[in-house]
């Protein structure tokens, strides 16, 4: 009937529609009295639907030259068939290239499409120990549950919760800078550990533990390109997006030097900021 109407947008029926199958496949909650009272069961309700609604986007970079390109392209990783829609996508390539940033947009453009979500930021960092381990277990569990009240006292227990908790969710959860097989093995084991239609995304510097886990598919980071190289270089030493008359030379000597890595770019770029030529 919506669409028969002349003021009304044919893409905001499209999204309406969207909206109300996503609506119909939902799982609801059966309150059943059982010592508790409705009104507990409603606050239950509440604070699960709090804990989702404020999640705050994570900040990306504040100049996303050649982003979109490279997240398109990891999506479609994700939305890769298989029979339960579980994907695990590996990001790989230098120190500096972009793989956190890259990570981060994904995170942020289907981050509402799931049940629970969690982005752990250096894992590589963190994880030193088997205490470092347990730690992010625990933070993975919060982020994904919002619940604190679990005791885990060793990697093994953290494994046995995760599975338990989490093996029937929809997740999203992503391991940003991996160094040891250890940490796939104990944060994201394997594809029972999480419900269907969970993505898993992980980026690392070193492929072979890509492999060695056995993921599904992998997206070699692509370094910049000297017109999106110059770009970001401009943009943090001059503000704009292409170098002033004169200082052509100067910027092109700049990213080679910095070899097309965006983090290189913007700290020398930021550096050199309202210096003069010489300088």
């Amino acid at each position: 009937m919506l669409e028969k109407k002349h003021n009304v947008h044919i893409e905001r029926v499209k999204k309406w529609r969207w909206a109300m199958h996503e609506f119909t496949n939902l799982s609801g909650s059966h309150f059943k009295f059982s010592g508790s009272y409705e009104f507990q069961f409603i606050q239950r309700i509440v604070e699960d639907v709090s804990s989702r609604l404020h999640r705050p986007l994570l900040h990306i970079t504040n100049h996303p030259i050649g982003l979109e390109s490279r997240i398109s392209k990891v999506h479609s990783l994700l939305e890769t068939w298989s029979s339960d829609g579980f994907q695990m996508v590996g990001i790989y390539g230098l120190g500096g290239i972009g793989k956190t940033t890259l990570a981060r947009a994904i995170y942020n453009h289907i981050a509402n499409q799931f049940e629970c979500k969690c982005f752990l930021a250096n894992v590589r960092e963190h994880c030193a120990t088997m205490e470092g381990l347990v730690k992010m277990q625990k933070i993975l569990l919060f982020k994904m549950l919002g619940d604190m009240k679990f005791y885990i006292g060793e990697v093994n227990e953290g494994i046995s919760i995760i599975k338990h908790r989490l093996c029937r969710k929809k997740a999203l959860l992503v391991l940003d800078d991996v160094d040891k097989l250890e940490q796939l093995q104990n944060l994201v084991g394997q594809r029972n550990w999480f419900g269907s239609d969970s993505k898993i995304i992980i980026t690392t510097r070193d492929k072979r533990l890509l492999t060695a886990h056995k993921i599904d598919s992998m997206y070699q980071m692509e370094e910049l390109n000297d017109q999106e190289a110059l770009e970001l270089f401009c943009w943090n030493a001059l503000k704009r997006s292409e170098p002033d008359a004169g200082y052509e030379e100067i910027s092109m000597s700049a990213i080679c030097y910095g070899k097309n890595l965006p983090l290189v770019l913007e700290i020398i770029g930021s550096d050199l900021f309202r210096k003069g030529i010489d300088e």
